[in-house]
């Protein structure tokens, strides 16, 4: 059955991120030893991508932890200036949205989010059929969970489905959940690989 549908990841994907200056201040800020705090970090940070927290309480779990105060809005442009586009994954994501349809399919949360879409939405215009998103859906990738929830959401055949993603782990999940799968190393590499599934990229 040929493909009909593509869903790409956000980051490492269709935007590029870095998150060094982010750790570097959290590290400068904790009173915690830097491997309790890392983890701590990261399961308080899963937990919001799954929607167990709201911004807010992001916030304030970063807050008390990295003894740091700031507005709302500070903490936003903090928390979340770190993306840049890949634009040649943009250029093909275009080409191919006219001849598929396209979703977004991403562990993400409540502010990276909103903030990439706006912060590039002329990139986005256009692109995307749907969000299949974490702290939506309550699971983060690997977890099949998170492609149950997207197929039922917009009526997707996962064998019609190619999925684009960074982790060779995500991959691996959604091939064993029937779709196809392309780990990213470049929008060349990408393209090429599509064209081998048999998609039309021009």
């Amino acid at each position: 059955m040929a493909i009909t549908t593509i869903l790409f990841d956000l980051g490492k994907t269709l935007v590029d991120f870095d998150f060094g200056p982010v750790n570097q201040r959290l590290t400068e800020s904790s009173q915690l030893p830097a491997e309790v705090a890392k983890q701590r970090t990261k399961d308080g940070y899963n937990a919001f991508c799954r929607g167990e927290m709201s911004a807010a309480e992001w916030q304030k779990f970063i807050e008390t932890d990295y003894d740091l105060r700031m507005s709302a809005d500070e903490f936003r442009r903090f928390w979340a200036d770190i993306f840049w586009p890949i634009e040649g994954m943009f250029e093909l994501a275009h080409r191919t949205k006219k001849r598929y349809r396209q979703y977004l399919l991403s562990n993400t949360d409540e502010i990276h989010l909103p903030w990439c879409m706006e912060r590039y939405a002329d990139r986005f215009e256009g692109l995307l059929d749907g969000m299949i998103l974490s702290y939506e859906a309550g699971a983060i990738k690997p977890d099949r969970r998170i492609f149950e929830y997207g197929t039922k959401r917009f009526n997707l055949i996962p064998e019609d489905c190619v999925f684009i993603d960074d982790l060779a782990e995500n991959i691996e999940a959604a091939r064993e959940f029937g779709f196809h799968g392309v780990v990213i190393t470049s929008p060349e590499q990408v393209e090429r690989d599509l064209q081998k599934l048999g998609l039309e990229t021009t």
